[in-house]
């Protein structure tokens, strides 16, 4: 315990209280259930929870993800864990005094890797309300850009829902490959879609990517101008 650092916003008893509160939840535990447990804590004592140990230092780190989700909501815009070094952006700039805190917070050699894993949490917390806000938007070629930008996976098709009888293990492996693969490549091609690509922060693998993926509808025959790919991935969905 030697290692733990106080704060005028922390203290043994309020840091370990919170601790016992993350400690209770399981490892998968959802944005709703850390934001329960976290409840009205501070930022700055969320972090220092971390300090406790490594038993308790991967909840706590998924408490920050959780409080950051919170303080800047998920929107079809840019997200504060999407944020690279020296980003000036606006969201870069909201961000930028809530780092300085958990970095402050945190007695730890090696921050930056702590802050690595806060993102990762912050992106997996926040799919279910991404996914939510882009399923919700009714224009079928927009929607499937929010999908590529937010790097969206399907939701697992093995499972049949009650009347459906094409599912991943009866639908044809080519015909799958050629709509999902067209629908990614059109996202990624699509004209209005541009200056979103040019302002991500993952850009050079989203080009990268898209290489990968015009050869990928080459290998399967399939057209690459975008409304001959579309007329393809019609007819072949209806085969």
């Amino acid at each position: 315990m030697e290692n733990f650092t106080l704060t005028s916003d922390v203290n043994f008893e309020n840091v370990t209280a919170i601790s016992d509160r993350l400690a209770k939840l399981d490892k998968s535990a959802d944005q709703k259930m850390l934001a329960e447990a976290i409840g009205n804590a501070t930022l700055i004592q969320i972090a220092a929870v971390s300090n406790l140990g490594e038993r308790i230092s991967g909840s706590a780190e998924r408490a920050v993800a959780a409080w950051l989700n919170a303080e800047m909501p998920v929107t079809l815009g840019a997200q504060w864990y999407a944020v690279e070094y020296r980003d000036k952006s606006d969201i870069a700039k909201k961000l930028a005094p809530h780092k300085k805190d958990i970095f402050t917070a945190w007695s730890s050699s090696n921050p930056s890797t702590k802050w690595a894993r806060v993102r990762q949490y912050g992106e997996e917390l926040a799919e279910p309300a991404i996914r939510e806000l882009v399923e919700a938007v009714e224009d079928d070629a927009k929607r499937e850009e929010y999908i590529a930008y937010f790097d969206l996976q399907p939701k697992d098709e093995t499972e049949e829902t009650e009347g459906e009888s094409t599912t991943s293990r009866t639908r044809d492996l080519y015909e799958r490959s050629v709509v999902e693969i067209g629908k990614l490549y059109r996202a990624l091609t699509a004209t209005d879609n541009d200056a979103i690509i040019k302002a991500h922060a993952k850009r050079t693998q989203l080009t990268a990517a898209l290489e990968h993926l015009t050869k990928a509808l080459t290998a399967l025959d399939a057209p690459t101008e975008d409304e001959d790919l579309a007329a393809f991935m019609k007819a072949i969905a209806k085969r």
